[in-house]
């Protein structure tokens, strides 16, 4: 019986984080430390010709301050994915750069005693810059002729071919032909604590201690000692509380800047980007041009898909070249497809470098693929609902993003769940149910989602249990918590597997490269699945020993026992019974020669399979059509997640999701000035973020078809909830004015001028 697993816990860290004890890269302080700024390019493309540090470096106060020619000289990439044996990540920048390929690259960097003083440095520094020709499109970069962003002979980064069957043939099997071309929005992450925050320590060794804000510990530890020459064993990486993720933090942001400056300062030095700073010189969601087209039979069958998908890199590759194949598999991966082809183009501009957010390319390929599913049910004259139940992959089928069969599918329960709280067939196509300019319809959106990255990365998890000598138990895991609750679900795992109370079970709530056992970190909706499976398994061997220890002192077989609760006792005999505490203080103290143990459970592993998530969301809006303005009047979301560790948490991950993802619907854009490749939006004030006030009542349906794999049968809930959300109010605006939108987001703008093209691409 489930007593924890199941149970709508509160968090673990809600006390210090309201009271303000949480412990961030900003509250923590050494003796001596500096603070660490950049000085950062105004122009997308130039030649650096000369830098001048020599007053900066003079005024009084500055210990630190550094540009290219202070930097090892080594190439590195701030992705840090942990790729399989044999695959290479693209390594094009240096921890200062040698040309400034976008606005805000980083140029120059100091090190003084105080923000005011590290702030008239930078204004001391004289730096000649001989401007480039620069590309800030997809499309006029790839042109011939156009502005090269490095020094290779294109700015396409890599070309992925994938295909399936013949789609020549597939296409001439169909009855229909759908051709469509959809464009997605740059966006930024946005998470409460801006990205971008550490701290570095040399110590008298020269043994670098790095505190970050990160998703990933272990791969900042590896990417700061390949960028500064260092040995791995050498750089310690500490985590603290993270203010969010969202995928802004995987991999390094500004760590090895601040590794440097405090090498050549010799002080410890915390570098803290503004919010500002977190728009240009940070990652954002990638920009994508879709060009989609989908033969049919009369019924709703599909008889081949093609896709063209051209992603904007922005000026360093990071996680782009390999990030074509994960949106070519969410193409793939929904719906069955006999004929299938895919061409993904990676391609620099001088803009933002892209990377990672909620979702990894999901999104974007939702967004065009779902969209064309309506258009086609319409020009058939069917039932959106109806095409995807044709055509969606069952269990046992084989899930095209991991090649791995379809171990449990929720479609008919997120579908059935999500129609019935949104009013789907009493509002369907009554656009005009309201007065005057008002126009109101109903859409939803599909998705499968990942547990995990595998087969594509390496997806190495480890954790350590140990029973302490009063009966309560410390878990020793690589807490990549980033504010989602992670660190309470796996404290629940471990205390149900256990036998002990919540909370005699703790969990270390920082990550520390020295103590822990090596993880992944918190990266692809993995860490309920994949680390609550390493937890698990660690959790077994301590319950392992725990009650062979037991069988000894009841004279029992171990077979015979059962725990729970903080005791153990003789199955049938419950007077027959002990406590975990008297068993641990044995362990500990009893002094048998070569019998005396403490209880230690050790798991390392790759996780056991890679289950997909499932949801269903529906839509529901108004459409003003004399402003343009669309507003969300309600909202459910249903979600396949296995089986709900805690119900509350897992509502919770979905409700935010949502949340983005209405705000890269309607409002979202990062703006690139085209003459300049300037942001001419990256500041809160103007980039129209989405309040708690501007949201609809969100309905969260957990829908429990469980993973034969996953811990107590759990699947993943972590970025599901932001993936169909746009496609679903696009469907909803088209049912309301019978116009479909093909670039996000949808602002009143776009809303009229599609009206007075009646749906034209503009």
């Amino acid at each position: 019986m489930l007593d924890i697993v199941g149970r709508r816990l509160r968090k673990i860290d809600d006390l210090d984080k309201v009271k303000g004890a949480g412990e961030f890269v900003g509250d923590i302080w050494l003796r001596d430390l500096l603070v660490g700024k950049v000085l950062r390019s105004p122009y997308a493309h130039a030649r650096i010709a000369n830098i001048d540090l020599g007053r900066a470096g003079r005024l009084a106060g500055v210990y630190a301050a550094v540009s290219f020619e202070d930097t090892p000289k080594l190439l590195w990439n701030p992705a840090g994915f942990p790729p399989l044996p044999g695959a290479k990540l693209t390594e094009d920048q240096y921890i200062l750069c040698d040309k400034a390929r976008h606005v805000g690259d980083a140029v120059a960097a100091v090190a003084a005693m105080d923000e005011d003083t590290a702030s008239e440095a930078l204004d001391l520094i004289k730096v000649e810059y001989e401007p480039l020709p620069a590309a800030f499109g997809v499309e006029e970069a790839m042109a011939e002729g156009a502005p090269l962003v490095h020094t290779a002979e294109r700015n396409v980064i890599s070309y992925t071919p994938i295909a399936i069957g013949s789609v020549e043939e597939g296409f001439k099997a169909a009855d229909h032909v759908f051709e469509d071309r959809y464009v997605t929005s740059r966006v930024s992450q946005c998470s409460l604590e801006p990205c971008g925050a550490s701290l570095a320590s040399f110590d008298a060794s020269g043994r670098l201690t790095v505190w970050a804000s990160t998703q990933m510990p272990y791969l900042v530890r590896s990417i700061v000692a390949g960028a500064m020459g260092m040995a791995i064993g050498d750089v310690r990486v500490i985590k603290p509380y993270v203010g969010g993720g969202f995928g802004s933090r995987l991999g390094a942001v500004n760590e090895p800047i601040c590794a440097l400056l405090a090498r050549v300062a010799g002080r410890p030095v915390r570098l803290q980007y503004s919010r500002d700073e977190s728009f240009i010189a940070t990652e954002s969601r990638h920009p994508i041009i879709f060009e989609l087209k989908t033969g049919v039979q009369k019924d709703g069958t599909f008889t081949a898909r093609q896709m063209k998908a051209i992603i904007d890199a922005g000026a360093y590759a990071t996680r782009t070249p390999g990030f074509a194949v994960p949106v070519c598999r969410w193409f793939l991966g929904v719906y069955r497809t006999p004929h299938a082809q895919f061409e993904g183009y990676s391609v620099y501009t001088n803009t933002v470098p892209s990377g990672a957010y909620r979702g990894y390319g999901n999104p974007q390929a939702m967004f065009a693929v779902e969209s064309q599913v309506d258009d086609i049910a319409a020009s058939l004259g069917l039932d959106p609902l109806e095409v995807r139940e044709r055509n969606h992959l069952c269990k046992g089928e084989v899930y095209a993003f991991n090649g791995l069969p379809i171990e449990s599918c929720g479609f008919h329960e997120v579908i059935a769940r999500g129609k019935e709280s949104i009013g789907w067939e009493e509002k369907r196509g009554r656009a005009n149910r309201g007065d005057g300019s008002k126009r109101y319809g109903v859409g939803m959106g599909f998705m499968m989602h990942v547990s995990n990255a595998m087969p594509k990365t390496c997806e190495t998890s480890g954790a350590m249990i140990k029973i302490n000598e009063d009966g309560s138990a410390n878990l020793v895991y690589s807490n990549s918590d980033c504010g989602q609750g992670s660190a309470t679900v796996l404290t629940q795992v471990a205390a149900q597997e256990l036998g002990l109370r919540f909370g005699d079970v703790r969990i270390s709530r920082v990550a520390d490269t020295d103590v822990a056992p090596y993880d992944v970190g918190s990266h692809a909706s993995r860490q309920t699945y994949s680390g609550g499976n390493v937890v698990r398994k660690a959790a077994r061997e301590a319950r392992k020993k725990l009650m062979a220890l037991a069988a000894k002192l009841l004279e029992a077989s171990a077979d015979d026992l059962e725990v729970g609760d903080g005791r153990v006792w003789v199955k049938g005999s419950p007077e027959r019974a002990t406590s975990v505490a008297e068993i641990a203080r044995l362990a500990h103290f009893a002094r048998v020669p070569g019998e005396g143990s403490q209880i230690i459970g050790i798991a390392s592993e790759e996780p056991p399979g890679n289950p997909p998530t499932y949801a269903a969301q529906f839509a529901e809006v108004e459409v003003d059509t004399e402003t343009g303005v669309v507003r969300v009047l309600s909202f459910a979301a249903a979600h396949d997640v296995g089986k709900a560790i805690n119900p509350t948490l897992v509502e919770g991950q979905i409700e935010g999701a949502v949340q983005q993802g209405i705000g890269y619907a309607l409002t979202e854009n990062l703006v690139i000035d085209q003459s300049t490749g300037k942001p001419l939006n990256g500041n809160l004030q103007d980039y129209r973020l989405l309040g708690t006030v501007d949201m609809p009542k969100i309905v969260s349906i957990l829908v429990e078809v469980p993973s034969e794999t996953g811990p107590f049968g759990a699947k993943s809930a972590g970025e599901s909830g932001q993936v169909p959300t746009a496609a679903a109010i696009g469907n909803a605006i088209y049912d309301a004015i019978g116009i479909r939108l093909h670039e996000i987001p949808f602002t009143p703008e776009a809303v009229l001028a599609a009206l007075r093209n009646k749906g034209r691409p503009l």
